[in-house]
């Protein structure tokens, strides 16, 4: 839900091949089924811990609304061809997974 600066940002360390996208408004996450957290699942066993190593690595402080869970996705077309949903906010995608399946595109 961030501007597309600090989605080129986080990926530039992390996926440089990967393009960022912008969704302020959340129509995106709507579309893709992205959905708020539970309370245990937003501040649960093993998420503060994970939020205090996210801000040591240099992950900033959360956009938009930070209830709503995160996905990354390997799209093509119109087509979704990898997920990878969080189901705590702790989560942490598995960028190396899509990468590979992006190569073998």
């Amino acid at each position: 839900m961030g501007t597309l600066e600090e989605g080129e940002r986080f990926f530039e360390e992390r996926w440089p091949e990967a393009r960022a996208v912008s969704d302020p408004d959340k129509v995106l996450f709507d579309a893709f089924g992205l959905e708020r957290g539970s309370l245990l699942q937003l501040v649960g066993p093993g998420t503060w811990a994970a939020g205090f190593r996210a801000r040591r690595h240099g992950v900033g402080l959360p956009k938009g609304d930070p209830r709503v869970l995160a996905g990354s996705f390997l799209v093509k077309g119109a087509e979704v061809l990898e997920s990878d949903l969080a189901t705590t906010s702790a989560s942490t995608p598995d960028l190396s997974r899509l990468a590979r399946a992006a190569e073998a595109l």
